[in-house]
């Protein structure tokens, strides 16, 4: 399947920048900013510093009902520092909780 334009994912990103709490698997629970999401994964920004492999929950409900809430069981695949501070988040769906 031939791509004629620049996003070459399998699925369009969704912009959201909209609040968010995920939780580790130790139970600790923390905040976060969601930035977008597509069919199979999603992006935030936190403070925390997240490791690869990491298995997180996240819920996020959008300030607009336009979209269903989101739960599921994700994967960290990415960790980059962010600016002023924090890292920049991507993780992928595992499954929907």
């Amino acid at each position: 399947m031939s791509r004629d334009y620049d996003e070459k994912r399998n699925f369009i990103r969704m912009c959201m920048d909209c609040p968010m709490i995920f939780t580790r698997y130790d139970g600790s629970v923390h905040s976060a900013l969601a930035r977008d999401l597509s069919g199979s994964g999603l992006g935030f920004v936190t403070d925390q510093a997240l490791t690869l492999g990491e298995v997180l929950a996240v819920k996020v409900v959008p300030q607009h009902a336009v979209v269903a809430p989101l739960d599921a069981e994700v994967e960290v695949v990415r960790v980059q520092p962010a600016q002023p501070e924090g890292y920049d988040i991507g993780v992928t769906i595992r499954r929907f909780l």
